[in-house]
């Protein structure tokens, strides 16, 4: 704490500003944007990396916020004061930091697939800089980001040494589905018993209902779309890339937002808007792109049908 008093007390409100720009990079919306993007208009493949990095991580840093239980640095010290606008985004326990952790999945995946020293460079100080500014707006502690950091790191290393050198069989993607599959719903039963016996509050939960919906969706939907769908990032005109991405993101909103106005806020709408989100953004989008923005058949260069790197 006596760190991030240190941090209040040279806070100035262009650092508060500049620092409320750069915590963006660890932000759900950020991550949704980037891997979108590559997703449908440039490289489906290290869209779906960065997805497995992300959730990876985010299943044992959700599990560890309600295990450990450590509250908000301004609830720890009434005295201490956090940057209002930062304390939005911070939900749920400090504990580790899941705008660390989102951080490095998402830059520390980019940085390890770029082939130039400057551009890994460049994209790994991103997740310093997210880190920094966690503690700069007085919504995490040194503790809370190192410790989301390493633990990340470590995951999204191995999973990136693993897709570096490993060519998954189709028949060995029903297993990749499980292995998903199965983490994600242990994460479910445990939050909801949780919930349920009083020893958490929803708001502490919240997060990892999200991750469960989102996990669970992102498995289903990786193994249908590589298994019937496998679509065609490339489009015959560069104005179409944008109103993909224009139509991709404005599901991604409707999904994410419109469920929680229509059904407010449970352990079930939750877990299903994200599920939603996963089942617009991977499979009903892919198929829009297969029928109406994809080259034609006869200019795309096929993949093998028998692989599939992760």
């Amino acid at each position: 704490m006596e760190f991030l008093k240190f941090l209040e007390g040279i806070r100035t409100p262009l650092g508060e500003l500049f620092f409320l720009f750069v915590t963006y990079g660890g932000e759900e919306l950020t991550l949704f944007g980037i891997i979108g993007v590559l997703y449908w208009c440039i490289d489906r493949r290290l869209a779906y990396r960065m997805t497995f990095a992300y959730l990876l991580s985010a299943l044992p840093v959700n599990s560890l916020k309600m295990l450990c239980r450590v509250e908000r640095p301004w609830v720890r010290d009434p005295s201490f004061t956090a940057v209002e606008r930062a304390r939005a985004s911070a939900t749920g326990y400090s504990f580790p930091s899941g705008h660390t952790q989102n951080a490095t999945a998402l830059f520390g995946t980019l940085s390890w697939t770029r082939k130039k020293t400057w551009q890994k460079i460049l994209l790994f100080l991103i997740i310093p800089m997210v880190m920094f500014s966690r503690m700069y707006l007085g919504v995490h502690t040194p503790a809370d980001v190192l410790a989301s950091f390493f633990i990340s790191l470590v995951l999204v290393s191995v999973l990136n040494l693993i897709a570096d050198r490993v060519v998954l069989a189709e028949k060995h993607r029903l297993i990749i589905m499980l292995i998903i599959m199965i983490p994600a719903a242990v994460t479910f039963f445990y939050s909801l018993y949780s919930y349920r016996s009083g020893a958490l509050t929803y708001a502490n939960t919240a997060d990892a209902f999200k991750g469960v919906g989102g996990g669970i969706g992102f498995a289903l939907c990786w193994y249908l779309e590589n298994t019937y769908i496998n679509f065609d990032t490339r489009c015959k005109h560069i104005g179409l890339q944008f109103l993909k991405v224009g139509i991709g993101l404005a599901g991604v909103l409707i999904f994410k937002s419109g469920i929680k106005a229509l059904f407010g806020s449970n352990f079930f709408t939750d877990a299903f808007r994200y599920f939603c989100v996963m089942l617009w953004a991977m499979l009903a989008m892919p198929l829009l792109i297969q029928k109406f923005f994809s080259v034609d058949s006869a200019e795309k260069k096929k993949e093998p049908a028998h692989a599939d790197n992760i």
